[in-house]
């Protein structure tokens, strides 16, 4: 995964007219990169971008002259590519992506197109397929039915070799979102190096003999030999026209005839020029990547030193808003304190009022036993049976008397004294109720009091 701060390089390749040069203006948010509207290239030579930030990853887009233009050769066109990337290889910049740009609007992949797409894959070679997007472009300008069928089709034959090694393809509708999307898709992968530049740098080859050089020269062998097979159907019309005396024909015959001779020699010139024109363009170039690559340093330099300022402050923001929020976190939680020891003394409340009901239900219980007790006494005594001794009737009903005067005041007494001890304990336990003012010991002293008044109800003779 690439981290945060480190460059991110990615390369747009294609045929010309594909759109390279506005895709990496759309992307970068700048007009970098001359845009052209026709099938002529306005990308002459490979050039960079300003580098601008995707997510906070710092990225530089590489646009590469067009094939199949019509004013270069694409051996020349190979030349600028080779020469550019590899002095890039030399200095030890890796990519991070390759975009190939094409048109869903291209009705059919004509030969030329197969080819680029041919030399493509071998300038980039089968273990950095991992690190390609195919991206198909302007469905803006095309019918979403008739582009998902083109899209089918170029994925099941003309691309297949290259998302079977690990490419994919994406789509983009001109908008910068889509974009940056397709950008993202590529930042986090490693950096690596193309085909083409590790056989020139690494293993010393010359371009023709890379394995880039060698599809384009084959194919431009085969386009050669075709022009040649065309020459000679067109000498054959133009005698023919000629014994008929055909003005018109024989000039038409002869027009398309010196064309064709004149690609068949640009052709040849190219495919022996390719290392002669390579080894040129290198030198050429010399100088001005040097120059691209200390701006492009530059440039990387400040956007580090902004990207360093936002998080200096985005750490500043975060500091003052943690010390802002302190305060409210120590208030929150004295809060919280005081509210959980609200809710225990209602809770403990709550346990108390009950353990008091308990305390004064059982004193009743207890009270109305021993009125009950003390009833039973008073009437089995009343009801004792009275002796009747004949002889000593006056004597037994004045002693009789007077213990039963005597009985009965001391009963009186003993009634009274029981009477004051639990009208005292029912009004100690009340007044500590209504005053709000009862804990769990009150209720204990209470219930201990009591225990005291049941027993000496039962010791105390009536």
């Amino acid at each position: 995964m690439a981290p945060q701060g480190r460059e991110s390089r990615v390369v747009i390749m294609g045929s010309t007219g594909a759109g390279k040069s506005e895709f990496a203006n759309c992307a970068s948010g700048s007009s970098d990169f001359l845009v052209g509207r026709s099938l002529a290239s306005c990308t002459t030579e490979a050039c960079t971008s300003k580098p601008f930030l995707v997510d906070g990853k710092i990225v530089t887009i590489i646009d590469t002259p067009g094939f199949d233009d019509t004013r270069r050769g694409d051996a020349e066109v190979l030349s600028s590519i080779a020469a550019y990337l590899s002095k890039l290889y030399e200095q030890g910049t890796k990519l991070t992506g390759i975009i190939y740009l094409y048109r869903i609007t291209d009705v059919r992949m004509v030969g030329t197109a197969q080819r680029t797409f041919r030399v493509f894959r071998k300038l980039c070679g089968e273990s950095t397929f991992g690190h390609v997007l195919i991206v198909t472009n302007m469905w803006e300008k095309e019918q979403l039915e008739v582009g998902e069928a083109r899209e089918q089709q170029l994925s099941a034959k003309y691309f297949k070799p290259a998302l079977d090694g690990g490419a994919q393809m994406m789509r983009h509708d001109g908008t910068r979102k889509s974009a940056l999307n397709i950008l993202r898709r590529l930042l986090d992968n490693d950096t690596t190096s193309l085909s083409i530049q590790r056989e020139i740098v690494d293993e010393h080859k010359q371009l023709v003999h890379t394995a880039a050089g060698k599809e384009l020269t084959s194919a431009l062998r085969e386009q050669a030999q075709s022009y040649n097979d065309e020459l000679r159907s067109l000498r054959t019309e133009m005698e023919a026209a000629m014994k008929a005396r055909d003005e018109g024909t024989r000039r038409e015959v002869q027009e398309e005839l010196e064309r064709k001779r004149d690609e068949l020699t640009r052709i040849k010139r190219d495919v022996e020029r390719m290392t002669e024109r390579f080894v040129s363009e290198k030198t050429r170039l010399e100088t001005r990547i040097a120059d691209m690559e200390a701006a492009n340093r530059q440039h990387v330099g400040q956007l580090l030193d902004m990207q360093n300022l936002v998080s200096q402050a985005l750490l500043q923001l975060m500091k003052s808003q943690n010390d802002a929020a302190r305060p409210k976190e120590v208030e929150e939680r004295q809060a919280r304190i005081l509210a959980e020891e609200r809710l225990a003394n209602v809770l403990a409340s709550t346990k108390q009022r009950d353990e008091l009901q308990a305390v004064q239900s059982e004193m009743n219980k207890r009270l109305c036993a021993l009125q009950d007790e003390i009833a039973k006494m008073k009437s089995g005594k009343a009801d004792e049976p009275h002796k009747t001794d004949p002889d000593a009737t006056d004597t037994y009903t004045s002693r009789q008397a007077k213990d039963q005067e005597t009985e009965r005041t001391k009963d009186e007494e003993r009634i009274a004294r029981l009477a004051y001890f639990v009208h005292m304990i029912v009004g100690f336990v009340i007044t500590k109720w209504t005053k709000g003012s009862t804990n769990l010991l009150s209720i204990y002293n209470a219930r201990a009091k009591l225990d005291i008044l049941h027993a000496f109800s039962e010791t105390t003779d009536f």
